[in-house]
């Protein structure tokens, strides 16, 4: 059945007035009884009843909006799901909000909450990928991220897949009698069969862009054993492959990011401020033309020679010119070495390098924006726009005060969600202090 409406009342009663005086501290609780209306509005409360399919039988939800409510107070306070159920029958403050005070029995069971917060991952899913409601917009983006300690998991993507994949060859070569290499080069998964393996896959981790290589090749191997057991005709080999194939399927699906939010929200970045750490990520990598990127440049070492500002660069000849005009070319994320015959006959080898093998020069592989970062640094403006920043690492500050430093739940996708809901509830906090600042500048006028 279709949920009703929430319309709880928009006056305070008295009793509700008496316990607001009495909320010295967790303003936001006033705030959400004094706008819950305006926030869970009659659109919203559609979208929301949206969730539900028309269905005549079984009773009818409870109100969505509601629920809600519930959930972005839970961020507010940190409770698990069972504090959420006995707070909505012993404090008073929930019931003030939840339109519920003096109830002896919670409004919604344990299981209605944890549901409909299954619901909401769902949708924001489904909408993000299939909506593009927020249209092909530029975004002006500042970034900035603080860790957060794994609810559970010990070991990366990587190795909980392969892992995985490793016991469906065991158990199936078991069942068979037969032994494990024989099964797993039958499925084409003897990658994961060695006794490492990182060792097999003999990666850079310190390379995103092999690591993100790495990942590719182990969920093809996924997608081939998941393959090779639909296709075995032993039922009783296929019943003991397919619960651990579904854990596979289950990191996969938790652990593995199908696309970026901006992609599937059909918008574009066009500008980005970032600190250091954020230059080698996918967004700076593979930017488009129009991004502008604002950062701090890496510092120039202090010495007594030649730093590499001197040499100038020839971008469309490829090549690097010394102070001493010698050329030679170079290629971004590579190293130039000047010849030591030439260093060692130049006027100016005491100022350049100490080196018996003549001077060389790393090239960063954006090196073209380490020099357009640090000629912006060096104006006013550039300084200006590098201190717009500073307030995302304030946000942050104060959504990791909500979200806490370990994760609530296991998997990208429900940890997402909850970042975004600590996200609303340090945007309400933003509102809440807003409107008390501007009570009061009216007051003092």
């Amino acid at each position: 059945m279709q949920p009703v409406h929430w319309q709880p009342p928009v006056d305070l009663s008295e009793q509700e007035e008496q316990i607001v005086k009495r909320i010295r501290r967790a303003k936001l609780f006033v705030f959400l009884r004094h706008h819950r209306h305006e926030l869970l509005e009659e659109a919203f409360q559609q979208e929301l009843a949206g969730l539900y399919r028309a269905s005549k039988r079984g009773q009818p939800p409870i109100a969505p909006a509601q629920l809600a409510l519930a959930i972005i107070v839970q961020a507010y306070m940190g409770v698990s799901d069972d504090e959420v159920i006995e707070a909505t029958v012993m404090d008073r403050r929930w019931q003030l909000v939840l339109d519920c005070v003096d109830t002896e029995q919670a409004p919604f069971s344990k299981g209605t909450l944890v549901a409909f917060r299954q619901r909401l991952i769902e949708r924001t899913i489904e909408v993000a990928s299939q909506s593009q409601a927020f249209g092909a917009r530029a975004l002006r983006a500042a970034l900035d991220s603080s860790p957060l300690w794994g609810a559970g998991r010990v070991e990366d993507t990587c190795n909980l897949v392969g892992h995985a994949l490793k016991k469906v060859m065991r158990v199936v070569a078991d069942q068979q009698g037969r032994e494990m290499a024989e099964v797993a080069s039958e499925a084409g998964a003897e990658l994961v069969c060695g006794s490492s393996l990182k060792a097999a896959l003999d990666r850079d981790w310190d390379q995103q862009v092999q690591k993100d290589e790495a990942l590719a090749l182990i969920l093809q191997i996924l997608y081939t054993v998941d393959a090779w057991v639909q296709q075995l005709t032993d039922q009783e080999d296929k019943a003991v492959a397919e619960p651990i194939l579904a854990i596979a399927k289950q990191v996969e699906e938790q652990d593995v990011e199908r696309s970026e939010d901006l992609e599937r929200q059909g918008t574009c970045l066009k500008e980005l401020h970032i600190d250091r750490a954020y230059l080698s990520s996918h967004l700076v990598r593979k930017r488009s033309n129009d991004l502008e990127i604002y950062c701090k440049a890496w510092p120039v070492r202090e010495s007594k020679h030649f730093s590499k500002q001197a040499f100038t660069l020839d971008w469309e000849q490829q090549t690097i010119r010394c102070p001493a005009a010698q050329e030679m070319p170079f290629v971004p994320g590579g190293v130039v070495h000047f010849p030591k015959e030439t260093c060692t006959s130049c006027p100016l080898k005491e100022q350049c390098t100490t080196s018996a093998k003549g001077r060389s020069v790393s090239i960063h592989p954006d090196e073209a924006l380490i020099i357009e970062l640090r000629e912006r640094q060096q104006t006013v403006q550039g300084r200006a726009k590098l201190r717009e920043r500073v307030a995302v690492e304030h946000t942050l500050a104060h959504v990791g005060q909500w979200q806490g430093r370990r994760a609530r739940y296991r998997g990208v996708r429900k940890n997402l969600f909850d970042l975004r809901r600590c996200a609303v509830v340090h945007n309400l906090h933003v509102l809440a202090r807003s409107q008390q600042l501007s009570v009061e500048l009216q007051d003092a006028a």
